[in-house]
């Protein structure tokens, strides 16, 4: 009988103890919901790596069968499509092709790294680049960088 009474008399969790819980729950929170979003925008960089790679190939199939000219390549089924699939605003990709037809390049804005973006030219260099230069007038990656394919 004695247990019973002391059952009754019990009080239970304070509020303190109540709010401690919870601060430590919502900062446990915060740290899985950074890494998540981290490892969200690793996996659209690893989207935009992917589908600017293919572009290089697709480029040089586009050369040979239109008599050695990249013109129209960048509003070609290959490009258009490789660049609707990239997660990002249409004003942070961009594919141009130069004047005398004989070049292009693309590039579009990263998610990790938002001060940078991701770059391929027909000559297969592959390159991060910084965003100021991925403009709507690339056609070429290396902007005088060592490791580059003249």
């Amino acid at each position: 009988m004695k247990r019973t009474q002391d059952f009754k008399n019990s009080a239970g969790f304070t509020l303190v103890e109540m709010l401690v819980v919870i601060a430590i729950i919502s900062l446990l929170a915060s740290f899985v919901l950074y890494s998540a979003t981290q490892y969200i925008n690793k996996g659209r960089d690893a989207t935009i790596k992917g589908n600017l790679a293919i572009l290089i190939t697709a480029g040089e199939l586009w050369y040979d069968k239109n008599d050695s000219s990249y013109t129209g390549f960048c509003v070609s089924g290959a490009v258009t499509k490789a660049l609707s699939e990239i997660p990002t605003a249409d004003a942070d990709k961009h594919c141009y092709v130069n004047s005398s037809n004989t070049a292009w390049g693309t590039c579009a804005k990263e998610f990790v790294y938002n001060t940078k973006a991701y770059c391929v030219d027909n000559k297969g260099n592959q390159k991060e680049i910084d965003i100021a230069n991925c403009t709507n007038t690339i056609t070429n990656c290396c902007f005088g960088a060592a490791n580059c394919i003249p």
